[in-house]
C-alpha cells in the first residue's frame, strides 16, 4: 500500500507540474485562457487513461483524495488568477468542471473493473474530442448556436462527433471482443449522444454527462443485436425531435426539454421502464412546481437529482454486488412528493399539497413494486411499501416544514439527498444479511 500512495503522491504532483509548465509556456508565447484550458484538459484525461496501469483500487482512491484536495487548493485566490491554477480557471465563466472531471474518472474506475474498454474509451471521448471540437470550433467556426455559457458553433459538434466515432470504432475493435457489425453501430449511437450532450450541457456539467452516459451506453448495450442498437439510435433521435417540437406546448424551452429527456431516456435504458416510472411522475412535479419565469435552472435542477440518485445507487449496487434498483425508485417517490410541497411553497395548501403527493408517490410505488422486485432479483427482508411510505411522507415534511425564510431555492438535490439519508443505511442492512 505505501508504494501506491507513493505513485498516487506522484501523480498529483505531475499534475502540478503539468499545469505549471502551461501556465509558463502560455505567458511567453501570449496563449489564451481557453487553450490553456484545453491544453491542461488533454493532459489530465492522457494521465487519467494511464492510471489503471499503475495505481489499485485502493491506490486510486488515494490519488482522488489527494487530487481534490488540489483542485481545492488551484481555486484559492492568488492561484487562480496568477499562479498555477490561471491556466485552468482564467476563463470568466463559472464552472465545476475539474471537479466533475475528477468525480467521472473515480466513478468509472470503481465500475469499470475488469473492463479497460469500459474506462477508457469514456475518457477518451472526452479529452479527444472535446480538445479537437474546440481547437476547430474556436478556428473555423462560423455557424453559432446556444448562448450564455454554452456558446457552440456546428463545426465543432461536426468534429467532435467524428473524432468520438472513430475513437469508439478503435477502441471498441482493438480492446473489446465485440463483433465488427455491433462496433459499427455502437459506435455510432455513443457520438451521437456523447456529441449532443456535449453541445447542450453547460457549467461544466459535459465532464460529468458524457463519461457517465457513455459507460452507460457500453454496459448496457455492448452485447446487443445490431438490429437493437440501430432501434436504440433512432429512439435516441426520436427523442430529441419530440422534446423539440412539444417543448413550447408545456411551457419550456427546447433546451430544458431536451436535457430533460434525455436524462429520464438513460434511466429508462439503464433501470428498465418500470422502474423509471416513479422519476417521471417526479419530473413532472418538478415542472408543476416552476415559477412562470425560470426554467433552466429547476430543469437543471431535477436532472442533478436525477444523476446524483443514479449514481450513488449504480456504485453502491456495485460495490455491495446486490442490486440496488427498488431503492432508486424508492428515492423518487420521495422526490416527487417534496416537489408536491414545493410546487405550493408560497401558499397555505403546502402542506396538503405534500400529503397529496405523498399518497400519489405511495399508491404508484404499490402498484409497481411487484415488477420492480422481481426485476431487482431479490425480496428486501422488510416490507418495502413500509420504508418506502415512512421515507416518502418523512421526505415531504421536511420540505412542506422547512421555515419560508430559509428561501425558496430548487429543491430537487436537496430532496435527493434527504431521501438518500433514509434509504441508504435500510439497503446497506438488507445487503449484508
Amino acid at each position: 500500500m505505501t508504494v501506491q500512495v507513493l505513485i498516487a503522491i506522484g501523480s498529483v504532483i505531475a499534475l502540478f507540474i503539468l499545469a505549471a509548465g502551461i501556465r509558463r509556456v502560455a505567458r511567453r508565447f501570449v496563449i489564451g485562457a481557453e487553450s490553456q484550458r484545453k491544453a491542461v484538459h488533454v493532459g489530465v484525461g492522457i494521465h487519467a487513461m494511464l492510471l489503471p496501469l499503475v495505481l489499485t483500487r485502493d491506490g486510486f482512491l488515494v490519488f482522488a483524495a489527494l487530487a481534490a484536495i488540489a483542485l481545492l487548493v488551484l481555486r484559492l485566490p492568488g492561484i487562480a488568477t496568477d499562479g498555477v491554477g490561471a491556466s485552468l480557471h482564467s476563463v470568466q465563466r463559472r464552472s465545476w468542471g475539474d471537479f466533475l472531471f475528477l468525480f467521472a474518472i473515480s466513478l468509472l474506475f470503481v465500475l469499470s473493473a475488469g473492463h479497460p474498454a469500459l474506462y477508457t474509451l469514456p475518457i477518451a471521448v472526452l479529452t479527444l474530442s472535446d480538445a479537437a471540437a474546440a481547437l476547430v470550433g474556436t478556428r473555423y467556426g462560423r455557424l453559432r448556436f446556444g448562448g450564455n455559457d454554452r456558446t457552440k458553433s456546428v463545426e465543432g459538434s461536426v468534429t467532435f462527433l467524428v473524432v468520438t466515432w472513430i475513437t469508439a470504432v478503435i477502441v471498441l475493435q482493438l480492446g473489446t471482443e465485440i463483433p465488427r457489425p455491433n462496433v459499427i453501430w455502437l459506435a455510432t449511437l455513443v457520438a451521437a449522444f456523447a456529441t449532443f450532450v456535449e453541445a447542450d450541457s453547460w457549467r461544466g456539467l459535459d465532464n460529468l454527462f458524457v463519461p457517465v452516459g457513455v459507460y452507460v451506453l457500453l454496459s448496457t448495450w455492448s452485447n446487443s443485436e445490431p438490429a437493437v442498437l440501430a432501434l436504440i439510435t433512432i429512439v435516441w433521435l426520436l427523442v430529441l425531435v419530440i422534446a423539440q417540437i412539444f417543448a413550447p406546448r408545456i411551457g419550456m424551452t427546447p433546451h430544458a426539454a431536451r436535457t430533460a429527456l434525455v436524462a429520464l431516456f438513460l434511466s429508462t435504458i439503464v433501470a428498465s421502464p418500470i422502474n423509471s416510472v416513479l422519476p417521471v411522475l417526479a419530473f413532472f412535479a418538478a415542472l408543476a412546481a416552476r415559477t412562470e419565469d425560470e426554467d433552466i435552472e429547476p430543469i437543471l435542477d431535477f436532472v442533478a437529482a436525477l444523476v446524483l440518485t443514479g449514481v450513488v445507487w449504480l456504485m453502491i449496487g456495485n460495490i455491495f454486488g446486490t442490486n440496488a434498483v427498488a431503492f432508486y425508485s424508492a428515492t423518487f417517490a420521495a422526490i416527487g412528493a417534496g416537489y408536491a410541497g414545493f410546487a405550493f411553497r408560497n401558499g397555505r395548501y403546502r402542506f396538503l399539497a405534500g400529503l397529496a403527493g405523498t399518497g400519489i408517490a405511495i399508491l404508484a410505488s404499490w402498484l409497481l413494486l411487484p415488477a420492480i422486485i422481481e426485476f431487482m432479483g431479490w425480496t428486501p427482508a422488510l416490507p418495502l411499501i413500509v420504508v418506502i411510505s415512512i421515507v416518502t411522507l418523512a421526505t415531504a415534511l421536511t420540505e412542506v416544514l422547512r421555515p419560508r425564510s430559509w428561501g425558496n431555492r430548487n429543491p430537487g438535490v436537496r430532496l435527493a439527498l434527504t431521501a438518500l439519508a433514509m434509504l441508504l443505511p435500510i439497503y446497506l442492512y438488507e445487503a449484508t444479511l
